[in-house]
């Protein structure tokens, strides 16, 4: 394996993963809304949304779908709309979520599954998995071990800078913590995930350059 591909690799991961954007705002807003457990559950489900790309790649279909219109559309659309959908159920039942002790969201709204989903609708997902990271591989009897390196190297740069972010967004929730604060605290969250699933839906990706 080629350390100099490997440094690379690593040094253009922790650029996108410290980069604000829609993970990062999803982390955030979990954390200050529901606490640090939520904003790790939500940088989790990024984490299993970029194992699901990363098999895609190791399969050779990575390249495929980046370049399928199609499909690529199909993926971002429903992703986003799914996101926006929970924004606003979240916003409007933010009094709620106020005035009563917090219970765990059934498993389709849990954090995970909105960061999941968040990471399979994401163009940038897409073209990295899918045409950027085949280019770091060298062909040959140990491609799968280099996939193998690549892929635990996205969770050991991501999952500590999304921690970091978790972390303010629980720094941020211990600054606001009456009962109004809580419901806009809700209602920032609602706002977030549908400004994530309208990005979401309006980013440019790999099958439309």
């Amino acid at each position: 394996m080629d350390l100099t591909l490997w440094a690379a690799f690593t040094l253009t991961q922790l650029l996108f993963a410290i980069t604000p954007g829609p993970a990062v705002l999803l982390v955030v807003t979990q954390a200050m809304s529901r606490g640090f457990r939520a904003g790790m559950g939500s940088a989790l489900g990024v984490q299993a949304g970029n194992a699901v790309y990363f098999l895609i790649s190791v399969a050779g279909l990575g390249a495929a779908l980046a370049a399928s219109q199609m499909a690529f559309n199909v993926i971002r659309y429903a992703g986003a709309a799914y996101l926006v959908y929970l924004g606003v159920r979240t916003f409007l039942s933010a009094g709620e979520g106020a005035t009563r002790e917090l219970t765990p969201p059934p498993l389709w709204r849990s954090p995970f599954a909105q960061g999941f989903t968040k990471q399979l609708a994401n163009p940038k997902s897409i073209l990295f998995f899918g045409s950027l990271l085949p280019q770091f591989i060298h062909p040959g009897p140990h491609a799968g071990w280099q996939f193998a390196v690549y892929g635990l190297t996205c969770i050991v740069v991501e999952v500590p800078v999304l921690a970091v972010y978790a972390r303010l967004g629980v720094a941020g929730q211990r600054l606001s913590s009456s009962a109004r604060a809580r419901v806009w605290r809700e209602r920032l969250s609602g706002a977030a995930l549908v400004s994530i699933g309208a990005v979401l839906a309006t980013m440019r990706g790999a099958a439309q350059k």
